[in-house]
């Protein structure tokens, strides 16, 4: 990607998904094991559905208006997403022991989650890139700000039967966002905050990711302890 904040903000989402997934993934021991791993799992899954409605809400009309062949890109994307909101779907369902899913197991319902992110995040990469030359100057920076504040607003869980686009897709995105955030809260569920965007490499916490030297605490939040700090 070219260094447009847009592309900063995008590729920084996409390496933190991949973290919280790691995470979700991990191995957990002690008397913590059971509450870890759900806290670690429903901290996955937010992030990730709120980031898919950001795309939608956000990436997508550009992708249809600016793009040669944009319509038909727009469908192919909102295909790969949908296939990686079902398999968020099969975690949740998995973690709270629904019926339909208790059969499969947990590398197996992982692995699809891992190979399905991978090509989410591909795609939507390729997307960004083939934009990028086709904004203004100023878009880049405003695109990166509605991307994080649609995710800040956007649904917590997996909705992989609701519409994606067009009004039916806004309305949806709002009434699941709503509802989501009354049982976040009757549930005590944590809610990561999302990457926030930044115009710069800087010495910030998304420049050390994208440079591949990330300097953790073992209580921070991804990406954001040292914004915070400083």
């Amino acid at each position: 990607m070219q260094q447009s904040s847009l592309a900063l903000t995008i590729d920084a989402t996409h390496q933190s998904l991949e973290h919280r997934l790691r995470e979700a993934t991990g191995r957990v021991t002690g008397q913590q094991r059971a509450r870890d791993t759900y806290a670690r799992t429903d901290a996955f899954l937010a992030a990730v559905s709120r980031h898919l409605a950001a795309v939608d809400d956000v990436l997508m009309p550009l992708v249809r208006r600016r793009l040669p062949d944009g319509h038909d890109k727009r469908h192919t994307y909102l295909a790969a997403a949908r296939d990686l909101e079902q398999s968020l779907a099969l975690v949740k369902a998995r973690l709270y022991g629904a019926t339909y899913a208790s059969h499969l197991s947990w590398p197996r319902v992982w692995r699809d989650v891992q190979s399905r992110l991978e090509r989410h995040n591909e795609m939507e990469s390729a997307l960004v890139t083939e934009l990028l030359p086709r904004l203004d100057p100023g878009e880049h920076g405003e695109l990166a700000r509605r991307v994080y504040q649609s995710e800040v607003r956007g649904p917590t869980r997996p909705h992989p039967l609701t519409p994606h686009t067009g009004v039916a897709g806004t309305l949806a995105r709002r009434m699941w966002s709503v509802a989501d955030r009354f049982w976040d809260t009757a549930e005590g569920r944590v809610i990561p905050e999302p990457v926030r965007p930044r115009e710069h490499h800087g010495d910030s916490l998304m420049a050390q990711y994208l440079l591949g030297a990330p300097h953790f605490d073992d209580k921070a939040d991804v990406f954001e302890h040292r914004h915070r700090a400083r």
